[in-house]
Formats: C-alpha cells, structure tokens, sequence
C-alpha cells in the first residue's frame, strides 16, 4: 500500500525534512557520476534538474538508471505525503501538494508550503458540494504513482511495451483514482472522469520532467491510455459507490507486475511490408544512379520526420556487387547495412545489420531512457525494383519490411504503416528527382 495521507506536519519540521528530501536525489546522481568515473559538472541545471544530469551520462547501465529512478520516484511520493500533510496543518492548499512532485516546480511548492499559514477558523478545506479535496488529491497523486512505477518496471527494467503498459496500466489508475476520490464521498461520472484524466496528464508530465519518456510517445499513447483510464475510471466509481470493500480495489495494482514479466518472457514481433511505387521520366540507367548516388535528400521529412521519427537523409555504397557494405545516413545516425542484390539498372537490395535510434525524442533532456527507442522498431531488407515503362520512363519500385516489437498491435500498426510509408515516398521522390535532372 502507498504510505498513508493521514496526519500533519508543522512548518518548521516540513522546512527541514522537504529540502532533505529533495536534496538526496541529487546526491544519488552525483554518486553515480563518482560509480563510473566521470566527470560532473554541478552548474545551476544539475541542482534545479539532478536527473537530467543522470540522462547526460555517458555509460549508465539499466540497472542504475532503474534504481536512481525509482529512488527519485520514492522521493517525489514522499514529497507529496510531507507536503499534504503540511497542508493540512495549514488546513489549505491541498492541491498545490500535488506539484510537489514535479521537478522545479516542486522548488516553488516548498518554499510556499513552509511558509503557509494555518486557517483562521480552524475547519477543513472543502468545496461547496461538500467533497474533500484530500481524496481528490490522494487519488489524482496514486494514479500518477501508479504510471511512473509501472513505466520504472515494464519499460525501463523489463523492457516489455505491451498490453500491461499501454492498457492494464491506464485502467488500473482509472480504477484506482475512480475509486479514491469516490469513497467518501461520490461525484457525479463527469467529475470522476476528470480528476481520472488529471491524474493521465499529470502522470505524462511526470515521465516527460523524469526523462522515462519524450513529448511526442507520450501524446502517441495518449487516445488509448486516456480512454482506458476513463473505463476504469467508471469501474472504480462504481465499486466506490454500491460496495464496501475497504481499500480492496487498490489490489488489483498488484497483477501488474505479474503481467509485466508474462510479456517480457513472450514480446510481440510483427513485420510490416511497405511497398510504392513512382513512375520517373529518365532511363532505367539514370534512375540506378539515383538510387546508388550518396547525394543528400533535400525533400522536407514530412510530419513524421518533424515529430522525432528517423528518416533516411542519404545512402552511401562502399563497393559495388552483392556483399557490398553501405552506409544508410539517417537523422538519428548511421545504420550498417549489407548488398543482398545488384543488378544494375534492375534490383537492388540490400538488408540491415545495425541501425540507430527509431526516434529521437523531443525531451527538455538530452537523452531519454526510453528502451523503445532502439530494438523495438526493426529495419529488416530494402529493395529496389526498377521496371520499363511503354514510351520510355522508369517504374522505381521500393520495398521495405519492418519488424514492430510493440502491442496491442492494432493500434500501433495504422501509425507505424502511416509513418513508414511517408519515409518510402519520400526517397522515391526524391530518386525522381535526381534521374530527372540528370536527364
């Protein structure tokens, strides 16, 4: 169970214990600097921001950025129970606790809570409705809770990005913030849905301001988390409502560690075939050379490239015949790659031994630990076919296969499709254009 709400702190206890708090995180990721022999540079960031300094270091293992992880995570949910708790002293500003959680801001939320001063006539903070903000609060907090440590378990620790993650994980905040800010007193579904989605937002916010996640992932699993949140959210509602079970529900937290090691021993591979096709005015002999030239893709990347996802920026033959290395330039870096095909003015192939990072992440951090980025989006064999045209032109055909490591499948395979195939057009336009100016 998370440690309880209950209780008060004074001021000048919360003043002394908060910045201690806050302070030991930063020795953590200076320890790990000192762990690997490197050198850390303690400016203003690294104090305001310790765990981006962590997402700077060169060498951290998993293991190390999972246990400073969660030791963070630890601290931010004791920020949040010293600061309700302060709060209630103050008998106000129970909300602003919540932030006590975030990087920065959390800053800010101490240095307002230390000198907060109690309510004159003595009586809980309530709204007019008559509901607590505590449970408000508390439930909001324990979804977010819930969508760190699982995203600290299943992705960063377990590597797993399945079912558990992207569905059970958001049902079971849904369930559980439903049912806290429920049990006392209940709201109305259109209230309970709200504070569930507070509790998505805030939870993104806090994966983006922990560097376990980038902007743009958590916006792509947002329509799926957000609507299984919802649904649990209604769940919990009702088992707040028309039952009795004294904290039972918040169990059901305990099956998703369960799951996430069941998808971690059987991950999911699913290949995905992206074939188009342009017709280009120039010979089958210019169109060859377009495709085997080194010159750089001047076309834009396109929305998918803007977002953060690789895209090709130019390719480079270190030989010539089947077994030739090439060199795929992508804006993530460099991908090694092995000619399968060659003949010239007809097929030319070639397979992937190493490639870079599927994504780059927009982050306020300079490196994401997120494992999805590098493993779980595989480049397998690219081919292209040129084929004659009547009249005279060229048919480039471009073929490529990709293996997604992700689940549920049907919903992230209509993105990966839509993505993968404005790479694809976007190197055969620019394959057109380069035969047709050398014409």
């Amino acid at each position: 169970m998370l440690p309880s709400f209950e209780g008060r702190v004074s001021p000048s206890l919360y003043a002394l214990a908060a910045p201690l708090l806050l302070l030991s995180q930063t020795l953590a990721v200076a320890l790990c600097y000192r762990w690997n022999d490197a050198p850390l540079d303690a400016d203003g960031w690294f104090w305001l921001l310790p765990l981006r300094g962590l997402a700077q270091l060169r060498g951290l293992t998993s293991g190390q950025a999972a246990t400073v992880f969660a030791y963070g995570f630890i601290v931010a949910w004791g920020l949040a129970v010293l600061s309700f708790r302060r709060a209630s002293w103050s008998g106000r500003g129970h909300w602003l606790s919540a932030f006590a959680i975030f990087p920065v801001i959390q800053i800010i939320v101490i240095a307002v809570l230390a000198v907060l001063p109690r309510r004159q006539d003595e009586t809980p903070a309530q709204h007019a409705d008559g509901v607590d903000p505590a449970d408000v609060v508390q439930g909001v907090l324990a979804g977010v809770a819930i969508i760190v440590a699982a995203v600290l378990l299943s992705a960063l620790t377990l590597g797993a990005y399945g079912w558990g993650l992207f569905v059970a994980t958001p049902f079971i905040v849904g369930v559980t913030t439903g049912y806290l800010v429920n049990r006392r007193t209940p709201l109305s579904r259109g209230r309970t849905t709200r504070h569930v989605m507070a509790a998505g937002a805030l939870g993104g916010l806090a994966l983006l301001m922990l560097a376990l996640e980038g902007f743009m992932c958590i916006i792509l699993i947002a329509p799926l988390g957000l609507g299984a949140a919802a649904l649990g959210g209604v769940y919990g509602r009702a088992i707040a409502m028309f039952g009795h079970h004294r904290g039972k529900p918040l169990l059901s937290i305990a099956i998703l560690p369960a799951l996430f090691v069941l998808e971690a021993s059987m991950p999911p591979a699913t290949a995905i075939m992206t074939s188009a096709h342009i017709d280009i005015a120039a010979s089958r002999e210019d169109v060859w050379q377009a495709i085997t030239s080194d010159e750089t893709i001047g076309l834009p990347p396109g929305l998918p490239g803007t977002a953060g996802l690789a895209y090709p920026v130019s390719g480079r033959l270190l030989g010539e015949g089947v077994g030739a290395p090439r060199l795929g330039i992508f804006s993530t870096g460099i991908a090694r790659e092995r000619v399968t095909e060659w003949e010239p003015g007809h097929v030319l192939a070639f397979t992937v031994l190493s490639q870079p990072p599927a994504m780059e992440e927009m982050s306020p951090y300079r490196k994401v630990h997120a494992p999805h980025l590098s493993g779980y989006v595989v480049t397998g064999d690219t081919r292209y076919i040129l084929s004659p045209l009547r009249g005279g032109g060229t048919r480039l055909t471009l073929q490529a296969t990709t293996i997604l490591r992700l689940d549920p499948i049907l919903y992230w395979e209509p993105i990966a499709r839509w993505a993968f195939d404005a790479n694809v057009r976007r190197v055969l336009s620019s394959a057109k254009l380069q035969a047709e100016r050398s014409r």
